[in-house]
């Protein structure tokens, strides 16, 4: 899972590293000059002249202002270069021991490797987030040349989960709350919204909840089929109405019958569509705005690439997302849309799609994903 882009994040912190210890070895070069300059300059052989001085001075004692000027520029002079060499010694040892990068450094880095992470489906505007992170974070930052991996490798992890932790969907503390709970999926067609829906049912039932599921895809041909078929092999109640029926309609109904049965979650299904579909989009106004469902969950198809962010958005604009499922992770090598997703919508993963079984959903975890994809 997300084999490409776990190579390409190893690769880029191995190349920031590397930025570090190249300017590490030129600095190391440097204190061999600065060493030498001290010893050239000593002062000592200067010091028996002071006796020479006294005698001047006790001899010329009508000419008090000669002798005021000669002592006055040596005294401060002896002590100066001891000073200036212990704090040369610190600023070596610091330039030896540590290293600044500097912001060309970053840009340097992303002007070599942007093509990279774009082909692994990370948006522009993730890149240009996660470069000013980065700079925050690195740039003029002391940096232990012995820990110089480490120290980049916990930056890429801090701003990777600064993207993906966009708050969290406590779904059992929203049950103790209120029931039936009524989430309505969003979603393109093929996106693997009603697989999905399935999914979660199992989920719901593993957890000791009763859910209950909407047709209300009334537009495409046997999408209420496919809906009973998934409860049936569940062992889950499905409300249905002909095609063509209004799909706020079917969703009402559902959550009549589950306060009327005591079940204690309702999945609604809807019309796959184009984002660029404006009737189709008002008819999901039209569901949302009637029913007030509890969350509006996105489904997206992780292997849609940077096409998934123009979804997101347009789904967002339209009736508000509060949650996403990213479906088909297990058979996507890129990622990058997790990312570009959550960034583009500022909304959290709920769940992730992880195979063909009903049990192949897991909860969203975003630090788990983050050292996941820099393992």
């Amino acid at each position: 899972m997300f084999g490409l882009l776990k190579k390409s994040l190893k690769e880029s912190i191995k190349k920031i590293t590397k930025k570090a210890e190249e300017k590490e070895e030129r600095v190391e070069e440097r204190p061999k000059k600065v060493k030498e300059k001290p010893r050239k300059k000593p002062k000592k052989p200067e010091k028996p002249k002071k006796k020479e001085k006294i005698e001047r001075i006790e001899k010329a004692e009508e000419e008090p202002e000669k002798v005021e000027e000669k002592p006055e520029p040596e005294t401060p002079e002896e002590p100066e270069p001891e000073k200036e060499e212990k704090r040369g010694l610190f600023r070596i040892r610091e330039k030896i021991t540590t290293r600044r990068l500097s912001g060309k450094d970053i840009d340097d880095f992303f002007s070599e490797n942007e093509t990279d992470f774009l082909k692994n489906n990370v948006a522009v505007e993730v890149l240009d987030f996660f470069s000013k992170n980065l700079k925050e974070r690195l740039v003029e930052k002391p940096i232990k040349r012995t820990q110089a991996s480490k120290f980049v490798s916990q930056v890429f992890e801090e701003s990777l989960f600064a993207i993906v932790n966009q708050g969290e969907v406590k779904l059992e503390k929203m049950l103790k709350k209120k029931k039936p709970l009524c989430l309505v999926f969003l979603g393109f067609n093929g996106s693997g919204k009603t697989t999905s829906i399935a999914k979660v049912a199992k989920y719901f039932l593993k957890k000791g909840y009763k859910p209950v599921i909407a047709a209300g895809d009334t537009f495409r041909a046997a999408s209420i089929e496919q809906i009973e078929e998934h409860g049936r092999k569940l062992g889950v109640r499905v409300i249905k109405h002909q095609y063509g029926a209004d799909s706020a309609a079917v969703v009402f109904d559902a959550v009549r019958f589950a306060e009327a049965n005591n079940y204690d979650i309702v999945l609604a299904d809807t019309a796959g569509r184009a984002h660029t579909d404006k009737n189709l989009m008002d008819e999901l106004r039209k569901v949302v705005r009637v029913n007030k469902p509890d969350l509006k969950v996105l489904v997206v198809d992780s292997l849609t690439g940077n096409d998934a962010v123009e979804q997101a958005k347009q789904f967002h604009e339209a009736v508000g997302v509060d949650a996403v499922i990213m479906a088909k992770t297990d058979v996507n090598p890129k990622g990058g849309s997790i990312l570009s997703v959550c960034y583009a919508i500022k909304k959290p993963i709920l769940f992730m799609g992880t195979g063909q079984d009903y049990e192949d959903i897991v909860r969203f975890d975003p630090k788990k994903f983050v050292k996941d994809i820099l393992s």
